[in-house]
């Protein structure tokens, strides 16, 4: 502890005693003692450690013997545990705060996303909607994935950590062209490179493109922190490549998605939020408390972007949304 910007407070309670202070903590008892020092200016002293004035600030209001006094009985104190520094950033380790993070995003997602008109009724028994719903994810998921490297590429010389680096440049690698996947399913369809670059993607998936653009450029711990929802953490299987199989979609188009599936599945992507997290600083309560405010918008924004494709592609009587057809 800086003795003369430290901000002391006492961890346990303390009485007078004769020519000295008990300060008690969990059923122990510690007795201080000053030579020449009066329990009652002990007392004065003590009274002060209340973790709203730095030590510099405390010594200004004392009497210059028992200011010098000061130094001695943090050292007492400290050495038993019974005084901390306010004054202090009270941190976490990094890989502490990404589980809480995750908690809280599991929590939101069963308010939210698990309530979706697009999950529900893709997972339903029976599939009473348009094959289009399950054909426009794919369209809206090439359109997410042919500008991943716009949110990609600015954590990739990120100075939080050499491994960090390591990591995003592993992972980087591993996805670049997997939009060429998706766009080998929906040739399947009749649907060319030249149709998709025709074609707007939903305001709701260039809000995701954008807002993750924003947080890799400007906050890019809280930016690691949304991949392993991107990247499915936790799947074993893939709930959109099963609705696609019991509806019966021809296999050309399935094929190519489900081999995209497969590689984020394989190479674990789901899990380079934690292995990132783990080689990170730890973090102070500031920014978790950033960190949880932003999960929040992050997950309505994510929420959106589903809603958005059965909205749209559940009623519309074009798959493609042209440029050149405005």
């Amino acid at each position: 502890m800086d003795t003369e910007t430290s901000y002391p407070r006492l961890t346990g309670r303390p009485t007078m005693s004769d020519g000295a202070i008990i300060v008690s903590r969990d059923a122990e008892e510690f007795e201080i003692a000053v030579e020449g020092v009066s329990s009652a200016e002990l007392g004065t002293l003590f009274a002060s450690f209340d973790g709203a004035r730095s030590v510099s600030e405390i010594k200004k209001g004392l009497s210059a013997p028992l200011a010098s006094t000061i130094d001695g009985v943090l050292r007492e104190l400290e050495r038993h545990a019974l005084v901390d520094d306010r004054g202090a950033p009270q941190v976490r380790a990094a890989l502490d705060v990404l589980l809480e993070l995750e908690d809280l995003t599991n929590d939101l997602l069963n308010k939210t996303l698990y309530r979706n008109p697009f999950w529900i009724n893709v997972q339903a028994e029976t599939m009473t909607f348009p094959a289009s719903v399950l054909h426009g994810l794919a369209i809206e998921n090439y359109h997410f994935l042919f500008r991943e490297s716009f949110f990609d590429s600015p954590v990739l010389g990120n100075q939080l950590s050499t491994s960090v680096r390591k990591l995003m440049n592993e992972f980087y690698v591993d996805e670049y062209g997997h939009d060429e996947l998706l766009l080998r399913g929906l040739n399947a369809l009749g649907i060319s490179r030249e149709d998709l670059q025709d074609t707007m993607p939903l305001p709701e998936t260039m809000g995701l493109c954008n807002a993750l653009c924003y947080w890799a450029a400007a906050d890019p711990l809280f930016f690691f922190s949304t991949l392993g929802l991107l990247e499915g953490k936790d799947l074993k299987k893939d709930s959109y490549i099963e609705a696609c199989e019991r509806f019966g979609l021809p296999e050309a188009f399935v094929h190519p998605i489900r081999q995209h599936a497969m590689i984020n599945l394989k190479g674990e992507h789901g899990n380079l939020t934690r292995c990132i997290f783990r080689e990170l600083p730890p973090i102070d309560a500031p920014t978790v408390r950033r960190l949880r405010r932003q999960t929040h918008l992050f997950v309505n924004i994510y929420d959106d972007f589903y809603s958005a494709v059965w909205n749209h592609y559940s009623t519309c009587s074009e798959l493609l949304r042209r440029v050149s057809a405005i």
